[in-house]
């Protein structure tokens, strides 16, 4: 039983080594990478690699707007009017995202995921995480422990914000940071949206895209219990627009 996990980045060539190394330690052993134009040397980083796992790379052209050097204020505008921009087409149907990041998914991810969800890979898991995006586990060994227990084709994962004040590229993530958001502080706001993001891990035949990166498909799930199981978002620059304190000093490492 394969562990895969399918991504989207651009400019990440100074984590996605660790970020890698650490999934590799936790089962993940096929790795299909999408290079989001090539404006850094990731795909050398990729090829210099030495993990047990299978590491596809998938070259695509710039296409649409991009949020680098945008401070948060000037992301959410840029967003807001590429909504207005494409009210229509969304609104229709006919473009899937809610900012130009989550449409170069929807266009970008699907032909990935069709050789999984069609049986061509035979039998796994699969996850749709960003290169800032760890699973924790506490209490299972690896990512087999959790899959080979699931009742159902699809598992949840809770997703908390972990504080990257400070952050310096130049270092390992992990070493950096390791404050997070509490889950009884997300479930206490008012907006219960917070409380509800997700990411999942489903079986290759569930491997199709739906509305959202984060539910991947449609159908019978079990929610992880995010004492056991859970992804930790180390977002860069933090998360605004939510007023909740990094309560919990919670650090990992890379599994031995």
């Amino acid at each position: 039983m394969a562990h895969t996990i399918v991504t989207l980045t651009r400019g990440d060539a100074h984590k996605i080594g660790e970020w890698i190394e650490y999934h590799s330690r936790l089962g993940f052993d096929d790795f299909q990478i999408i290079l989001d134009g090539q404006v850094d040397d990731t795909q050398s980083v990729l090829k210099s690699l030495d993990v047990p796992a299978t590491i596809g790379i998938h070259l695509r052209d710039e296409i649409g707007e991009y949020a680098e050097g945008l401070t948060p204020t000037e992301r959410l505008a840029q967003t807001a009017a590429w909504r207005a921009r494409h009210q229509e087409e969304l609104a229709a149907g006919r473009m899937r995202g809610v900012d130009p990041l989550s449409w170069r998914q929807q266009m970008h991810f699907p032909g990935i995921l069709a050789p999984y969800a069609a049986g061509d890979r035979g039998k796994g898991w699969l996850s749709l995480l960003d290169v800032d995006e760890y699973l924790v586990l506490r209490g299972p060994r690896n990512v087999r422990e959790v899959t080979s227990a699931a009742e159902a084709p699809r598992i949840r994962f809770r997703s908390l914000d972990v504080d990257t004040t400070g952050h310096d590229p130049g270092r390992p993530v992990l070493s950096q940071h390791s404050r997070r958001w509490s889950f009884d502080d997300l479930v206490a706001l008012p907006d219960p949206r917070w409380a509800r993001r997700f990411k999942s891990l489903v079986r290759y035949r569930c491997a199709r895209l739906t509305s959202t990166v984060h539910k991947i498909s449609l159908g019978p799930k079990v929610i992880a219990d995010p004492e056991v199981a859970r992804v930790h978002h180390f977002r860069v620059p933090l998360q605004s627009g939510v007023d909740v304190p990094y309560s919990v000093d919670d650090p990992i490492r890379l599994p031995d």
